[in-house]
């Protein structure tokens, strides 16, 4: 099932599924609030979803002009309703290059890990950067594969030494049953290593600003990369 085929099967129910993660979802934006540029007027959400969360986050910080993008059609549907200011139905490695800036580009909820391939990751990380206003921010989380409280010390340990002998981002993909409502639905993702995505943000021209970790179910903050999924503030390398 494509990622557009996915998000389409779990429209109806997204709200919901949404709040069983209301913890991890509510500290991450609380997060984002603290950080944003006092200066953003300008926000664009990449994998908007239903839009509600970016919207919110737009309105608690007085941004004024925000640009809703998914690939699934059932979630741009949805956020059409929610008086954006444009929504565009795109995959994130194919935004536009259409000349519009903004200060705060949101790319949330592991949107990157549901891009099938290092190539597009990359190719939308870039597109986020060149779409970046003059001191603007990226914001990006995404699943963490050494994420000790959601795999287990063991395991996570096994994975460090692993991964630092022999090097292979195709250990991060993995398949999932989302239970969704009264379906499940079976997807395709991919889990990071944070020496991963940082090697990603590089290649794409972003320089990190921050780091944080974020446990998943309690939504407290570490400094730890073993302690939750990643969370980073971005800004356009020099």
């Amino acid at each position: 099932m494509s990622g557009a085929e996915l998000y389409d099967a779990m429209a109806a129910d997204y709200r919901d599924y949404a709040a069983r993660r209301a913890n991890y979802l509510g500290s991450v934006d609380a997060f984002i609030r603290q950080q944003m540029p006092a200066s953003a007027r300008s926000l664009l959400d990449v994998g908007s979803g239903d839009g509600h969360r970016a919207m919110a986050l737009a309105r608690a910080c007085g941004i004024e002009t925000v640009v809703l993008t998914d690939v699934s059609s059932e979630m741009v549907r949805r956020c059409r309703t929610l008086g954006a200011t444009e929504v565009w139905q795109v995959a994130a490695q194919a935004l536009p290059h259409n000349g519009m800036r903004f200060d705060v580009i949101t790319c949330l909820w592991n949107v990157l890990g549901h891009l099938q391939g290092r190539q597009d990751r990359i190719a939308a990380l870039r597109r986020m950067r060149d779409m970046l206003a003059p001191g603007g921010r990226v914001f990006l989380d995404v699943q963490n594969r050494h994420n000790a409280t959601a795999y287990g010390w063991g395991r996570v340990l096994t994975r460090v030494v692993l991964d630092a002998l022999r090097p292979d981002d195709r250990r991060g993909d993995t398949v999932f049953d989302w239970k969704v409502g009264d379906k499940t639905i079976r997807g395709s993702g991919h889990l990071f290593t944070p020496q991963e995505i940082g090697g990603l943000l590089s290649e794409a021209g972003l320089d990190i600003v921050s780091r944080s970790t974020f446990d998943y179910a309690t939504g407290k903050q570490s400094g730890s990369a073993l302690l939750g999924q990643l969370v980073f503030v971005c800004r356009a390398g020099g």
